[in-house]
């Protein structure tokens, strides 16, 4: 899938209740779309992602995961584990860039956009921006990775994390928001143990 959005941290406009077709018309401008059919490609390629998002969650196989994530978008390297009911970006899938072996357990959510009420937009910035999970990272299960974070290669996030932050490599980071916990002890670069505090 050809990427639409030049992949970089941009503002988005604040989220305004809308009727349907003003929404979509809105919408397919605002992921780029431009010409005379920009709506209808723009609604065909959205009912797709939300067709291969939805099945995703459910197939009994990463591998199939790993195919129907890379339809919508996502950038995923080799060696790449996507455990069940993983949700990832609704709306930019393609903001997302996982590397080589990467390990992600499941029921996980990776968001790569911020949409406030326009009643909140003096409290939250209304933002897209890129997930990366680098090489060999471990997302535990029921973790939650924010816009515009990176996970360091080798970094573990623990079980029920909320990472707002980048994550330093070779790293144990967990809690609500994420911090360090421990860093490893590397040997040949390979983690051997945690350092001690």
């Amino acid at each position: 899938m050809k990427d639409y959005l030049e992949i970089k941290k941009q503002s988005l406009p604040n989220h305004i209740e809308r009727s349907f077709f003003k929404a979509w018309r809105l919408t397919a401008r605002e992921h780029g779309y431009k010409g005379f059919m920009a709506m209808p490609r723009f609604l065909y390629r959205r009912t797709m992602d939300h067709f291969w998002q939805v099945l995703s969650r459910v197939v009994p196989y990463s591998g199939l995961r790993v195919w129907m994530h890379r339809k919508r978008g996502v950038k995923i390297g080799k060696g790449v584990h996507i455990g069940p009911m993983v949700t990832i970006d609704d709306v930019y899938p393609n903001f997302v860039i996982i590397e080589d072996g990467v390990s992600i357990a499941g029921q996980n959510f990776i968001l790569t956009h911020n949409k406030p009420l326009e009643y909140h937009k003096h409290l939250s910035e209304a933002m897209l921006a890129p997930v990366v999970i680098k090489k060999n990272a471990w997302v535990a299960i029921g973790v939650i990775i924010l816009p515009g974070v990176t996970i360091g290669e080798g970094a573990i996030v623990a079980s029920g994390a909320v990472v707002s932050k980048d994550v330093p490599p070779n790293t144990l980071v967990g809690g609500v928001p994420a911090k360090v916990i421990k860093e490893f002890e590397m040997k040949d670069g390979i983690p051997v143990g945690f350092k001690k505090l």
